[in-house]
């Protein structure tokens, strides 16, 4: 594919879904992104992200333009309605999840080894699992299952600590 062909097809999936959000209709903006997600989902699998590591980069490159595009999509719509929009680009979006899964499988198999959750004596163990707990608590908003949700991680932290400390 040329660099100009590239180009278009880039803006493109931006600008599929993001003019009917714009100007505000929903059904624009699925009718746009249903034509983005054919194309995105057209090109995942004319490159077909599981036989290579260099298709699986173009495969996410396209479909990643296409869920920034959604994305951007749901920020103009912050004002109005935004549940509907999140939840067609969450759909729409699988694709992008799917190659960026096939382009991290060879970093992730290398990254968390039991080596490196067990560097710094058991620390990084109890870091890694307060932080899943911080990410999960951003969630909730009432102050009594926070606390339980806190607890119980920072409880489940020094028991991961424990386990692999040395």
């Amino acid at each position: 594919m040329k660099q100009w062909q590239t180009t278009l097809i880039a803006i493109l999936l931006v600008l599929l879904p993001v003019i009917p959000a714009f100007v505000r209709s929903f059904y624009g903006f699925v009718g746009g992104s249903v034509v983005g997600f054919v194309i995105a989902l057209y090109l995942f699998l004319q490159y077909k992200p599981w036989e290579s590591i260099s298709n699986a980069v173009v495969s996410t490159f396209f479909t990643g333009i296409f869920a920034f595009g959604l994305g951007m999509a749901v920020f103009l719509e912050l004002p109005t309605k935004p549940k509907d929009y999140a939840l067609v680009t969450l759909a729409f979006s699988i694709p992008f999840f799917i190659s960026l899964a096939f382009l991290l499988r060879p970093l992730i198999g290398n990254f968390l080894r039991v080596d490196l959750i067990k560097f710094g004596n058991g620390y990084v163990a109890l870091l890694l699992v307060v932080i899943v707990g911080a990410i999960i608590g951003r969630f909730f908003h009432n102050f009594y299952e926070l606390i339980i949700l806190y607890s119980g991680f920072i409880a489940l932290g020094i028991i991961a600590y424990l386990y692999f400390k040395e």
